[in-house]
């Protein structure tokens, strides 16, 4: 049965309603996304250095650090997932919950126990409903990340690290490489991967002497900064993880927004169609009554 001009336009009126917060939401998502966007940036470089440091230093010869130090035998492993805190924004979440169990199967069929770390409700929420244990969970993710808040999450796993309760841990989050793209990604945080071997100039492979005096001597200068290379690379998950949602969410908003235009457009069509059905009958009326009467 056809709908009546009435109802068209209620349906006209809801979905325009829906288009002003589709569109709204795209908006701020397009000043979130350009603030977290900066962020990302800004954590590259420190991040890189930081690295750059480490490798220096530690390429000078054997260093007896725990975080450093790979196990002999990976029992357990700590698996933390990074997703929104909120929905919203496409397949974002869902992609980052697929990697995760895959992640998840993978370790259980090497016969390793896994304890899962959700940082944000939408990976809790989903994992917990489907059975999964959850050992921990931050469920209060700002949305302007902080070293402390990097703390939170990594203080607790290099404590069981050291421990021994964990032999590694990785992290799921989306790695940003560009606007466009923020693949789900797996990363090692512990241990920290130890520095490759730079090739000389003649390509032989061999690692390149280092003419540095330390004071503090190297062990000791590691010590401090593997703890804050490693808040660091979890900062730099964080804020990319809050910029990867905001394109998300910019990119389903504009195509829900796209879509209610697509069926205003539609419903208006419609509409004048049933308008003009409706005057074209109250015509034909008026001319058969005025007819009828001529007889």
């Amino acid at each position: 049965m056809a709908e009546s001009p009435k109802e068209i336009r209620k349906r006209i009126k809801s979905v325009t309603s829906t288009k002003k917060i589709t569109k709204t939401m795209e908006l701020v998502a397009t000043s979130k996304m350009k603030r977290a966007q900066d962020r990302v940036q800004a954590a590259g470089p420190y991040t890189a250095k930081l690295q750059e440091i480490i490798n220096a230093i530690a390429s000078g010869g054997p260093l007896d650090l725990p975080l450093l130090q790979p196990r002999s035998q990976v029992k357990n492993v700590a698996l933390v997932v990074m997703t929104a805190n909120r929905g919203l924004c496409g397949g974002f979440n869902a992609n980052l919950i697929k990697m995760a169990k895959l992640e998840h199967k993978a370790q259980k069929d090497q016969g390793r126990g896994v304890q899962l770390h959700c940082v944000g409700k939408k990976g809790l929420g989903t994992l917990r409903f489907q059975g999964y244990d959850i050992t921990r969970s931050i469920v209060d993710k700002p949305d302007k990340p902080t070293f402390d808040d990097a703390r939170r999450v990594t203080d607790p796993l290099v404590e069981a690290f050291l421990k021994g309760e964990i032999d590694e841990v990785l992290v799921v989050y989306p790695h940003w490489m560009s606007v466009g793209s923020q693949p789900p990604t797996v990363k090692k945080l512990l241990p920290i991967e130890p520095p490759k071997v730079q090739a000389d100039k003649a390509g032989s492979g061999k690692k390149g002497n280092l003419d540095f005096i330390f004071s503090p001597s190297a062990n000791e200068i590691l010590s401090d900064l593997l703890p804050r290379y490693v808040t660091q690379s979890m900062y730099t998950m964080l804020v990319m993880s809050f910029a990867g949602e905001q394109v998300a969410r910019r990119t389903a908003m504009k195509s829900a927004t796209d879509n209610a235009q697509e069926m205003i457009t539609h419903l208006t069509r419609t509409l004048n169609r049933a308008r003009q059905a409706q005057i074209t009958q109250e015509i034909a009326e008026i001319v058969g009554g005025a007819a009828a009467l001529k007889k």
